[in-house]
């Protein structure tokens, strides 16, 4: 079992090593999103990790709740980021549709 939960903090290291790298080496927001939305899944990892080594308890079970919820939370908050980055650069896209209604009435 040991083994089985080090390779998997291991990989879940590695997989936030990663994640942070290319935060920080990246230019653009949008190009450092996907590193963001990749650190999830690391997490995920983690609490993998913790919950094979102290088996179905407290501790498991909450390392293994906290890693799916930021596995799964991590990609909608990319979203909504890339979103209201979008927005903020080039103005909402509903606006123009509301032009085009009242242009057409």
């Amino acid at each position: 079992m040991t083994v089985i939960a080090t390779a998997l903090l291991v990989l879940g290291v590695a997989v936030e090593i990663l994640a942070v790298i290319g935060v920080c080496v990246m230019r653009d927001v949008y190009d450092r999103l996907h590193y963001v939305g990749l650190a999830g899944f690391g997490a995920l990892l983690v609490g993998a990790s913790v919950l094979v080594r102290e088996g179905f308890s407290l501790i498991g079970n909450k390392a293994l709740v906290a890693g799916a919820f930021l596995a799964f939370f991590g990609p909608v908050l990319v979203h909504a980021t890339a979103r209201s980055m979008r927005t903020r650069q080039l103005g909402d896209w509903r606006d123009g549709v509301q032009r085009h209604r009242e242009e057409e009435q």
